[in-house]
């Protein structure tokens, strides 16, 4: 991306659907068009269509993309919607306030080691690779590679052996514990916990993001704890949010009790408990879009573009920085499959905002500004 980025020549490819298609499109706005025109009895019904139905639709596919467990061209949806009109219809929502001149920093400062530890019961840090394999003080084994670890405890721990995995920004990982238990990490997130399960509970300790599917062990709870806030589950799937102070825990399946103090509420599924400054309370919300990052998805709805940026930050190992404190307020809605290069997801979001993102390679640093 460039000051100088040119824009789309929307004629020349409109131009095309007055022909049949002879070829593979040339690019995602291309074929946006043409798959408007095949949806359609022809071009000159696209011009008739109803708006307010078809924004439904588009609306509909904008919703539940993010369910699937395949790549979504999430762009290709955004382009049709912008060439019949429906954009205006609210698939992007810019609210804006007034110009300010500050410069405004969003991201945490990047994590001096960029790489996955492991800290085993003796205090080693090892950094999982292909092939790692390491044998507890309790004989519990342990396997390891890039991407997942797993645990498989050979007998019963009569001393509990703690280990803690250390997820840096900029990566996400699985761990499988010796219960069976899954547990997918998002980036700057560190999670503490028996490499053997013992006694009549099975506790873990978490600090950032994690999406945990839990699995029935003879009656005994499985506990979350994070800051003040403890989750109590039995077997169930649940994402726990807990970068700030506010902590966030979303329900998708079976039952959880979350408590802080003297408050619990329990949840059923599509719920979330949002616990802020001694208060917790309960909404109904779509669990799905926030346990989609674990499938390289990222769901925005309504979503601040500071609140955006701050992940993608997070999840890329980049600071962010905005040229007006303003542009933090533009709201977004829709779902971007999570590129390997952050260059793409920014230029998504350029075709649906009028910012403008610089990225500072060597800096690993990212200015938001307004315009193109």
């Amino acid at each position: 991306m460039t000051e100088n980025q040119s824009s789309h020549d929307w004629d020349k490819l409109a131009g095309k659907l007055e022909h049949p298609r002879t070829e593979e499109p040339s690019s995602p706005e291309e074929a946006a068009f043409f798959d408007i025109r095949e949806a359609a009895e022809g071009w000159q019904e696209i011009a008739l269509l109803n708006t307010t139905t078809a924004w439904q639709e588009v609306a509909a596919r904008i919703q539940h993309t993010h369910k699937k467990t395949h790549a979504i061209n999430w762009f290709r949806v955004a382009a049709a919607a912008v060439v019949t009109g429906l954009i205006a219809g609210g698939a992007v929502f810019l609210l804006k306030s007034p110009r300010q001149k500050t410069t405004t920093t969003v991201a945490a400062h990047a994590a001096d080691n960029q790489q996955i530890q492991l800290i085993t019961g003796s205090g080693a840090t090892v950094v999982p690779d292909s092939g790692t394999q390491l044998k507890e003080a309790d004989g519990t084994r342990i396997s390891a590679g890039k991407t997942a670890i797993s645990y498989e405890a050979v007998q019963t721990a009569q001393q509990l052996v703690f280990n803690t995995l250390v997820v840096p920004r900029g990566h996400t990982y699985k761990v499988v514990l010796s219960d069976g238990t899954r547990v997918w990490l998002n980036a700057d997130s560190r999670l503490r916990f028996p490499v053997a399960f013992s006694g009549d509970s099975r506790e873990v300790e978490l600090e950032g993001e994690a999406c945990f599917e839990t699995t029935p062990a003879g009656g005994k709870p499985f506990l979350v704890k994070t800051g003040d806030i403890q989750v109590t589950v039995l077997a169930t799937e649940f994402n726990i949010n807990a970068y700030t102070p506010n902590t966030f825990t979303t329900l998708v399946s079976g039952k959880v009790k979350v408590g802080a103090g003297t408050l619990a509420k329990e949840l059923t599924p599509g719920q979330q408990a949002i616990y802020r400054q001694g208060t917790m309370t309960v909404a109904n919300v779509d669990a799905e879009q926030f346990t989609a990052w674990k499938e390289g998805l990222l769901v925005f709805d309504n979503t601040s573009l500071g609140d955006i940026m701050t992940r993608l930050g997070r999840e890329y190992d980049y600071t962010v920085n905005f040229e007006h404190a303003s542009l933090q307020q533009r709201r977004l809605g829709g779902n971007i499959e999570k590129s390997p290069n952050i260059s793409q997801v920014l230029e998504l979001l350029e075709e649906l905002t009028d910012v403008h993102f610089v990225i500072d390679q060597p800096k690993r640093t990212i200015m938001v500004k307004q315009g193109k």
